[in-house]
């Protein structure tokens, strides 16, 4: 279906992982620092983001916690919870956030029963919480075949792990044949989707320009200047406009970002840029049913 004048370009998902500054597992120029996070301050920090986002979105946004090898639970215990009950009071959503990597030393996100515990785990304490997770997100962007089966048997269907082009098979992040709009997955990621049955998860990537998965390519804010994010941005429209169809992205900010001033202010001109120039931001559910609704349209 043509996109007619009175529909966006671009479907943005805002995505935010709660986090904390210095998470190094794979730099050896850092000495693979992991320093352990001050959840009190995150606290706050999150507090604030959502609030910002609220004003700036209207609650349509993800909070995709940290879980991991050297911070499994405190960003989903205590006053964290409380609030993540506010921001999804106000629209926005959470996901299961892994982390499974060890510093130094590879990852465990091919430990089939050890990722399948850590995410119920994870999925549980926000259910116990009151909070319904929906989508997923693994950390660097890693995602193994087998979360194809793992999340719908659990009802998730969604998922954020997409960096259109990334190979880093040392950290299971291998997106050679990722396409750069919101799709539902072959069952086999990894290799070309032809002649592959697709899976029930649906995945949103996060936007890029297609030229590759280097930071400059990419809509991750901290890692990137406001005229490079207006020029990916400006690549995606376009490519709507060829195609015909919305683009569904997400973009990347961090909560541990918040205590860095030029950084906070390049996300808010950021999202004050995009209703301006063609976007419209939408929650995961949101985008998985528009993209469903087109699907629907263009077989009819």
């Amino acid at each position: 279906m043509a996109i007619s004048s009175a529909r966006p370009d671009v479907l943005l998902v805002p995505l935010i992982d709660v986090n904390w500054l210095v998470y190094a597992p794979f730099d050896p120029g850092r000495d693979f620092r992991v320093d352990p996070p001050k959840v009190e301050q995150s606290v706050g920090e999150t507090r604030g983001l959502c609030r910002l986002l609220k004003d700036m979105t209207g609650g349509k946004y993800i909070l995709s916690p940290h879980s991991g090898t050297y911070c499994r639970t405190g960003y989903y215990d205590g006053e964290m919870l409380d609030v993540y009950r506010e921001a999804v009071a106000d629209g926005a959503e959470l996901s299961v956030h892994l982390h499974e990597e060890i510093k130094g030393a590879g990852t465990r996100y091919m430990e089939r029963d050890h990722v399948t515990a850590v995410y119920l785990d994870c999925k549980r304490r926000l259910e116990n919480a009151g909070i319904r997770p929906v989508a997923y997100r693994g950390g660097h962007y890693a995602y193994t075949p087998f979360m194809n089966e793992l999340l719908p048997q659990t009802g998730i269907v969604i998922d954020c792990s997409c960096s259109p082009g990334g190979n880093h098979p040392d950290r299971e992040a291998i997106w050679v044949h990722a396409e750069t709009t919101g799709y539902y997955l072959p069952m086999n990621p990894r290799l070309p989707a032809a002649g592959q049955v697709r899976s029930k998860v649906f995945e949103i990537p996060i936007g890029c320009d297609g030229e590759g998965a280097a930071y400059k390519n990419l809509l991750h804010v901290e890692q990137s200047e406001l005229y490079n994010l207006q020029r990916v941005w400006g690549v995606i429209r376009e490519r709507a406009r060829r195609s015909g169809q919305p683009q569904i992205v997400h973009s990347l900010f961090h909560t541990g970002s918040v205590g860095k001033p030029e950084w906070i202010e390049r996300f808010k001109r950021f999202l004050a840029f995009v209703p301006d120039n063609g976007g419209e931001f939408v929650t995961t559910v949101e985008a998985k049913a528009a993209f469903d609704a087109n699907l629907k349209e263009n077989a009819a």
